[in-house]
């Protein structure tokens, strides 16, 4: 039952674009293809959350991956935010990613390995944003110099981690 509605669902999606994209080649409307992936991107992002509320928790990280990137494109292209036209698309894939990780520990808290690559993901998509929009404050060269700092953090959380386990009792 769940491939034959992902299967509907995914036919009727692309109905849906053919059909708007067919308007457009007539005259209907006048949109491309920068106005219809930001909105494909959202409802794939959608429908994986979906499954992930029917409880499949793997699907969270592909959903919020694709929610983030579908709602980055959309404002971007339409205009919404100026300022987003200076940052560029891979810096929201890193960070996407980033948060994606983050997303998927919170669905699957068993599963704490996932923040080590969405911790520094997430911060190193976050500095390239804040680099691509010229904040001076922290930049990728500050970030050259520091970088060791996060093995010591990561290496003080593994060690913090390791004590909080309690010991197994041999019966």
């Amino acid at each position: 039952m769940k491939k034959y509605s992902s299967n509907l669902t995914f036919g009727v999606m692309l109905i849906l674009i053919g059909g708007g994209l067919l308007l457009r080649r007539m005259g209907f409307f006048d949109f491309g293809w920068n106005e219809i992936y930001p909105i494909a991107l959202l409802i794939l992002g959608a429908m994986s959350m979906m499954s992930v509320a029917k409880g499949d928790k793997n699907a969270s990280f592909w959903g919020s991956f694709l929610l983030i990137c579908g709602l980055f494109t959309f404002l971007k292209n339409y205009g919404v935010f100026q300022f987003l036209w200076e940052v560029d698309l891979w810096t929201i894939v890193l960070l996407a990613f980033g948060i994606s990780f983050l997303v998927l520990y919170a669905f699957k808290p068993q599963d704490w390995g996932v923040l080590i690559p969405g911790a520094i993901l997430t911060f190193f998509g976050l500095v390239a944003i804040l680099d691509d929009l010229d904040v001076s404050w922290l930049t990728i060269e500050a970030i050259q110099d520091l970088w060791p700092l996060i093995l010591i953090i990561i290496g003080v959380g593994i060690i913090l981690s390791s004590f909080s386990k309690k010991p197994k009792r041999s019966e």
